[in-house]
């Protein structure tokens, strides 16, 4: 007998290309068939009327910053996520055993898969000083911290080059050499000097041609924007057409949001990168929501600098531009805030993606864009059993309603953040009901620590 039968449901899966009216079956955790309207269905513990709903495979944030913040996950769980990415831009924890740990500990809304960062295994290796080069001791010791997170279940390495600039090539280098000699693949932030700077990206996809690991690219529409943004699709299919094991994520935001102190955000980079004041507003903190003067600006930095600021260059038609491109995945770079405050991609991207692309511009199929929420993260991070609904993959299920389904999460200033969508209606990760009738159904974690895999 079936743990769950969902029935009443358009079954669409990338995988097989399946795209049909009918039933699931979970059993175990797992994914235990398909069926057609037509087909006899078998019996269940519990049969979940999807209510004519699309049902597909859970998404995957292939960019995230969840590491392990409950509140952060379950922002995602809402919007259909099953599995996040985290430990990118460089930022993650250091002693892996500890943070698995916890993770097992505490529990988790959705599946994890955690990356070493290049910046923070930097730090903890004595490099401070992020316009500095690291030298030849300290990135011996950055080797052998991330020879450890691997040992431990890191999934990869990620690097935020725009967030310690000081990284000369050949400590990049080294680094991705030895995700590659695990057989793991690599996250990379690039420098973004300038906004029309594609030798930067030239340096991120060297790495992985150079050294042979996978390579994802990060939101690639805060990196390039306006004229600057087809030339860097250009260089990506170029990349793509020598057979580089290339991939790319993007959010549906043009405005990014970083941490004040950031070096992206010093003052005497504003002029080379044309920000202006008055599209800078305060993510969190005593400012959220102000678009903030000089004087604001300059108090944060000093002050406060592990709140956020958000930038906001005002080219909505770059996410279109993105999008245009093959396979770019759907990500989210949702990070833990202050209830009330912080960016809107973290409640609101995926709902945000499909009813912009799909349902209004028609510009992506309702399959291409469950395709790059699901099956091509599932391939970049070598996740076999997530991302399709074939038989015997794992139990993360995702379904919506298709008329209903909208954000409703907004910026600081103008709505919540925080605002969880409408028309995700339920949620499967690993075969347990963690979302019936739209309602989190309290104190389920049903998430896996995803350790050990090789891409």
């Amino acid at each position: 007998m079936l743990d769950y039968l969902v029935s009443n449901a358009r079954i669409v899966d990338p995988e097989s290309g399946a795209d049909f009216e009918g039933g699931a079956g979970i059993r175990a955790g797992k994914i235990d068939g398909l069926y057609p309207r037509s087909a006899p269905l078998p019996s269940a513990k519990e049969t979940i009327d999807a209510g004519g709903g699309i049902l597909v495979p859970g998404f995957i944030d292939i960019h995230a910053h969840s590491d392990n913040d409950i509140p952060c996950a379950e922002k995602l769980l809402a919007m259909g996520v099953t599995t996040a990415v985290s430990g990118n831009c460089g930022l993650s924890p250091v002693d892996f055993n500890s943070f698995f740990a916890e993770f097992e500990r505490a529990g988790y809304p959705v599946n994890q898969l955690e990356l070493a960062g290049h910046t923070s295994l930097r730090e903890a290796a004595g490099q401070k000083d992020a316009l500095a080069a690291a030298g030849k001791t300290r990135i011996a010791a950055m080797k052998r911290l991330a020879k450890a997170a691997y040992a431990a279940g890191a999934a990869g390495l990620s690097f935020g080059l725009e967030y310690v600039p000081g990284t000369p090539d050949e400590e990049a280098l080294e680094l991705a050499r030895t995700a590659a000699d695990a057989g793991l693949f690599i996250s990379i932030h690039g420098r973004w000097r300038a906004p029309d700077d594609i030798a930067s990206l030239r340096e991120a996809l060297d790495l992985s041609v150079l050294t042979g690991a996978p390579l994802i690219y990060s939101h690639l529409v805060y990196m390039y924007r306006g004229t600057a943004l087809p030339q860097a699709l250009r260089v990506i299919e170029e990349y793509r057409a020598n057979n580089a094991n290339i991939w790319v994520d993007s959010g549906m935001y043009t405005a990014f949001a970083s941490f004040a102190g950031a070096v992206t955000f010093a003052e005497e980079l504003f002029e080379r990168q044309k920000l202006r004041y008055g599209n800078l507003r305060a993510a969190s903190g005593k400012y959220a929501g102000q678009v903030l003067d000089r004087e604001k600006y300059l108090e944060m930095r000093r002050y406060f600098p592990l709140d956020s600021f958000i930038y906001d260059p005002g080219e909505a038609g770059d996410i279109y531009t993105a999008y245009s491109l093959r396979d770019v995945m759907v990500s989210t770079d949702c990070i833990k805030y202050p209830a009330g405050q912080g960016h809107p991609q973290g409640a609101a991207t995926y709902p945000y993606f499909f009813r912009v692309m799909v349902r209004e511009r028609k510009q992506l199929t309702l399959m291409d864009a469950v395709t790059r929420c699901t099956l091509l993260p599932a391939r970049a991070a070598g996740l076999a059993s997530k991302g399709r609904l074939t038989p015997g993959a794992d139990a993360d299920i995702t379904i919506l309603d298709w008329e209903r389904l909208r954000e409703r999460a907004d910026f600081p200033g103008s709505g919540d953040p925080g605002a969880p969508p409408e028309g995700i209606t339920h949620v499967f990760v690993n075969g347990v009901l963690s979302i019936k009738n739209g309602k989190r159904l309290p104190g389920v974690l049903a998430g896996a620590a995803i350790k050990g895999h090789r891409a």
